[in-house]
């Protein structure tokens, strides 16, 4: 730590002394370009030196120099250098050499000019051209606003070149404790954090919490090969991954899209300082929402902070609606608010084991567009939303909003939401907040220990979410601490007056037609099919598989592991196995169904998973059949029937049953009716409990009445 503290001071007093040289001659903000130009500067000109000097020792060459070489010799290099690294320097352009007296070199304006041009030449036509191509373009030689004149703007480059010259940092920068880009950047929004917030606070995330990101995303991840950031900035949340990736960073690629041009040659830059081989990322220019650059690649981790409800073209674009990331919602997200239009691309684009780690503006969480609800219904319902995190406030340069991580993923073992209050993990830092490890430790620990613990964290079913009108709002769920230590009661009674006024909602919804006898189910058959339902056998709508190829090997079960065992009986789930082999692949789209063949329990699976023994059938619908299997469980559970001997059921007895068969589109619509009524009844036992918690709190308060 002491070392860290030390390199980011000489920094901060580096970047410092620059300010006040340029002070009146570069905007505070702009002059970001001139400092993190020539750092890079620096640095890839050191590198390819010790490389070289490197392949010089170890063929038996000492004290090998390649900064002193003269040009013409250097050129043999040149081939096999942009194929190693993906430019290359002559010794005479060399940071070093033209840093050496740059106050002297009157044409110092038509050097630099030089060097940029030929570093960023060497690569034209080979693997690494679209890597290296502008890299220097925003380090602007012939500004006016350096310089009304050459001498001037000379000057001023002169400067910035002899003080990054002399940061004594470690000679390798990859070996430095921080993150350069990302601590040059935070120092200079801390140093004129107003222009800051307006221009790059958008896109740049403080260190701290994309440390949090990357830890989750690589939470029990541990094959990440493919990591992406479809809203990139400065790269910072990429480039946490090399550390969290130890020595397995080198295997690892980065991914990522930008549309403002000076952040994504600041994004190249970020890779080149952290020594990833050009070959390792693809960093593109553009409009991810609407010309995304990776389409069809699905990543092992994503992690982003994209723009806080930004315009988009949404609904004015006619074929978006189309569009494979954005269709499977059956909406877009609004114009005039892009956020969940970023978490279906990122959803696209997520691996079936992947973690996707987004921060977001909490108003998406709860917002009552209609869009926006449908969106987050959909991915509710297809069991998507693993956890969300209320961050502190007062976190990002430029956003004094509350701020929150949604995380995803295809591979859930359960189908609740863990829901984490993590608004008062912050310590003071000036006037800003900021996640000190501890802080950074409490929220990590609570997503990887998913369990609950009052006031901090909850797990909230999908379905009560749903019943809540898809709210994923933090607030709604997890209880906000009193100062006595006591009930919250405006939260309670908040609480209950909200879910009393759903409930009042759904069933009005919910005609009494629907609910006249025990049987909801036939009562909607008869009101849809007034003249009457043919009735089907249950074999004719339905396959079995025999479930030995994915019996679980090993009962040595750990909550930690990723897939379930299951039992068609009312255990359902036995634990968690870390078998790969033979798992059963369900999902929302392809469902079954799991039918005990001597007890006839069954249960609906919609995730991947293993089982305990053959004593069970995997029930799917066969393939000729249109119809809705989830209205073909629902039918299954008006079955009347108590076994009354100890044999195999399926195949002599239940698939003989007939349950009446309406057509798909009734099928369809009374599932969503039953849906809801389903939906209801987990409502109202909610406020039953409430209701409980209430009566205590005024009894409490009737008792010790004085």
């Amino acid at each position: 730590m002491g070392i860290k503290n030390t390199e980011r001071e000489e920094l901060h007093k580096t970047i410092w002394s620059i300010a006040e040289e340029l002070r009146g001659a570069v905007d505070g903000w702009e002059f970001k370009a001139y400092v993190l130009g020539a750092i890079f500067y620096r640095y890839i000109s050191e590198n390819l030196t010790n490389y070289i000097n490197k392949l010089q020792a170890d063929a038996g060459i000492e004290n090998f120099d390649y900064a002193k070489m003269n040009d013409e010799e250097a050129e043999e290099a040149r081939e096999m250098m942009v194929q190693e690294k993906g430019f290359f320097i002559l010794p005479s352009q060399l940071f070093q050499n033209v840093a050496e007296h740059p106050e002297k070199n009157v044409n110092l304006n038509e050097t630099l000019s030089n060097v940029f041009r030929s570093i960023e030449a060497s690569a034209t036509g080979t693997e690494s051209e679209e890597q290296v191509k502008g890299l220097f373009s925003d380090f602007i030689i012939d500004s006016s606003r350096i310089g009304n004149s050459v001498e001037m703007r000379n000057k001023c480059i002169s400067q910035v070149l002899i003080k990054v010259r002399d940061m004594q940092l470690s000679k390798k920068f990859i070996d430095n404790s921080i993150d350069t880009v990302g601590d040059t950047y935070e120092f200079l929004m801390g140093m004129y954090a107003s222009n800051a917030g307006k221009s790059g606070g958008e896109y740049f995330t403080p260190q701290e919490v994309s440390e949090v990101l990357a830890r989750i995303a690589s939470f029990q991840n541990p094959h990440i090969h493919k990591v992406y950031d479809p809203a990139c900035g400065s790269g910072s949340l990429l480039m946490k991954f090399v550390k969290y990736a130890g020595d397995n960073a080198k295997d690892i690629e980065f991914y990522g899209q930008e549309i403002n041009p000076t952040t994504y040659n600041l994004c190249r830059i970020n890779m080149f300082l952290h020594d990833v081989n050009y070959s390792k990322f693809d960093i593109q220019l553009g409009n991810t929402l609407t010309h995304p650059q990776h389409l069809g690649m699905k990543f092992d981790a994503i992690v982003s902070n994209p723009p806080y409800s930004k315009k988009w073209e949404g609904k004015e674009n006619p074929i978006l609606i189309n569009d494979e990331r954005y269709s499977p919602a059956g909406v877009l997200a609004p114009t005039s608010k892009s956020d969940l239009a970023f978490t279906m691309h990122m959803l696209y684009h997520l691996g079936e084991t992947g973690t996707c780690a987004i921060v977001e503006f909490p108003g998406v969480l709860y917002r009552s567009l209609a869009a926006e609800k449908k969106i987050r219904e959909y991915i509710v319902k297809n069991n998507f939303v693993d956890t969300v995190i209320q961050l502190p406030a007062n976190l990002f340069f430029g956003v004094p909003i509350d701020t929150c991580i949604i995380v995803l993923k295809k591979n859930k073992k359960d189908n609740n939401v863990l829901f984490v209050d993590a608004s008062k993990e912050y310590v003071k830092n000036g006037n800003k907040n900021k996640l000190e490890k501890t802080n950074q430790d409490a929220i990590v620990n609570a997503y990887a220990e998913r369990k609950e613990k009052q006031y901090f964290s909850k797990l909230v079913s999908n379905d009560e979410i749903l019943a809540n009108s898809s709210n994923l709002s933090v607030a709604s769920y997890v209880e906000k601490k009193q100062k006595n230590g006591k009930i919250n009661i405006d939260f309670l009674n908040r609480e209950i007056d909200e879910l009393s006024n759903n409930i009042t909602s759904d069933s009005l919804k919910l005609s009494n037609n629907y609910l006249s006898s025990n049987n909801k189910l036939m009562d909607m058959v008869k009101t849809h099919c007034p003249n009457g339902v043919d009735f089907i056998k249950l074999d004719e709508l339905l396959d079995y598989i025999q479930p030995n190829p994915f019996i679980v090997k090993s009962t040595e079960y750990n909550d930690n592991y990723p897939i379930p065992v299951l039992t068609a009986g009312q255990s359902f789930i036995l634990g968690y196995t870390d078998e790969t082999e033979g798992v059963y692949k369900a999902s929302p789209q392809n469902p079954v169904i799991i039918f005990d063949d001597f007890t006839t329990g069954f249960h609906w699976v919609d995730f991947n998973f293993k089982v305990k023994s053959s004593a069970l059938k995997i029930l799917k619908l066969k393939k000729n059949r249109n119809d809705i299997i989830r209205y073909i469980y629902m039918a299954m559970r008006t079955i009347n029937y108590i076994p009354s001997n100890h044999q195999r059921h399926w195949i002599s007895v239940y698939s003989k049953f007939e349950i009446p068969h309406p057509a798909p589109e009734v099928q369809k619509e009374i599932v969503s009716k039953l849906d809801d009524f389903t939906s209801l009844i987990h409502k109202i036992e909610k406020l039953i409990a409430l209701r409980q918690k209430q009566y205590e709190y005024y009894r409490e308060k009737l008792l010790t009445f004085k």
